[in-house]
């Protein structure tokens, strides 16, 4: 088969991709390794930003929750509650979300192979070959949205310096007076886990509870347990248990060749501080497609999306990994504070789940907490 553009990956980032490049009527092959749809690895938390960039179609039809408090606690002591009185963020399960962008963009003419694995990325000249393990695919450029790990990025020779953290997370079968209870609230606890935090999440019909960290050698299924033991979930039913990578971003990296390009997780667009991908799996799928249509036509090359993602992702990135660096280490003394002054705390949540900027979050943080000014 021959096709204008292959994007590997049938996650946001790729069915976005996808979408908007059948939107520009170009012939699009979209490969994913799994059958779909397939359950994935994923805390679910989809932002307020999120809007910003499905402008064409809401998500409504899979969202598992709305989610207007939030409860944060460091190692279990001094919670503190949020109430932001209307929804600041929303849940949902990934496999629906997924098959909810990959059905947007059948419709619009995406060809979509599922249960076919690609094992191989040739270039050429003029056009790019897609070996998988039953069968071979030819297009004038590619995209890899193939995760963490990504086999289009190793074979573009792409994101070759990566560094990663891990999440762990269960799904958990609750009673529905449990499950009623959790309704519309998400509770964080970044004191369990070094450089990291455990998390559960509401959904419709079950609980999302996870840990995950940027630090090294974490026995994150015990740090796990020791969580539900306190939240008393630890005799509930797993439906799901999976840990997946986290690609940590805020480094600039080369993100194409003249061949293609990767995008979300592929491209290590992980929130180095919250570990949010959803949001910027979607925004990159934004600006490749933009700049996959401006190269076919002649008005571009691949080489501006790594400048569009530089300056429109990099810099919050950059700044995130700043606060990051505060945050983590000072976190029982930052948690103390947060009691006192909880307007930071609903800042924070409002940078990583709405609009505002990490760049005036950095700046709380430094004009709040003098004695860190230098420890950055």
């Amino acid at each position: 088969m021959d096709v204008d553009v292959i994007v590997v990956g049938a996650g946001p980032a790729g069915a976005f991709t996808a979408y908007n490049l059948a939107q520009a009527n170009l012939n699009v092959l979209l490969l994913d390794k799994e059958r779909l749809p397939r359950y994935k690895s994923c805390g679910g938390a989809v932002s307020l930003k999120v809007q910003e960039i499905l402008t064409d179609f809401k998500i409504n039809n899979v969202i598992e929750d709305e989610i207007t408090k939030v409860v944060f606690s460091h190692n279990f002591q001094q919670p503190i509650n949020i109430d932001f009185l209307k929804p600041f963020t929303y849940m949902v399960m990934r496999d629906k979300l997924d098959d909810f962008l990959v059905k947007k963009a059948q419709n619009l003419g995406v060809k979509v192979i599922d249960n076919n694995k690609v094992v191989e990325v040739i270039q050429n000249k003029n056009q790019v070959q897609v070996n998988t393990n039953t069968d071979s695919f030819t297009a004038q450029l590619i995209v890899g949205a193939d995760g963490a790990k990504s086999v289009v990025a190793s074979d573009l020779g792409l994101m070759t310096d990566l560094e990663y953290g891990v999440a762990y997370e269960k799904e958990l079968k609750v009673s529905e007076r449990r499950l009623n209870s959790q309704r519309g609230i998400i509770h964080l606890d970044y004191g369990i886990v070094s450089n990291g935090y455990v998390w559960v999440f509401p959904k419709a019909e079950h609980l999302s509870v996870g840990v995950g960290t940027y630090a090294q050698g974490i026995d994150l299924k015990g740090k796990l347990n020791d969580y539900l033991v306190s939240e008393r979930l630890i005799d509930s039913d797993v439906l799901q248990a999976k840990g997946h990578l986290l690609p940590i971003g805020g480094d600039k990296h080369k993100l194409n060749n003249q061949r293609g390009l990767v995008v979300g997780d592929a491209a290590g667009l992980v929130d180095p501080l919250s570990g949010e991908g959803i949001f910027y799996a979607l925004k990159s799928a934004q600006l490749a497609s933009k700049t996959i249509v401006n190269t076919l036509s002649k008005a571009g090359s691949l080489d501006r999306y790594t400048e569009l993602v530089n300056q429109e992702i990099l810099p919050e990135f950059k700044k995130a990994r700043l606060i990051g660096k505060i945050f983590f280490p000072f976190s029982k003394t930052i948690h103390k504070l947060f009691n006192k002054k909880e307007w930071i705390l609903k800042q924070l949540l409002t940078v990583i789940y709405g609009g505002k900027s990490y760049s005036d979050l950095y700046n709380t943080f430094r004009s709040e907490i003098p004695f860190l000014r230098f420890k950055v």
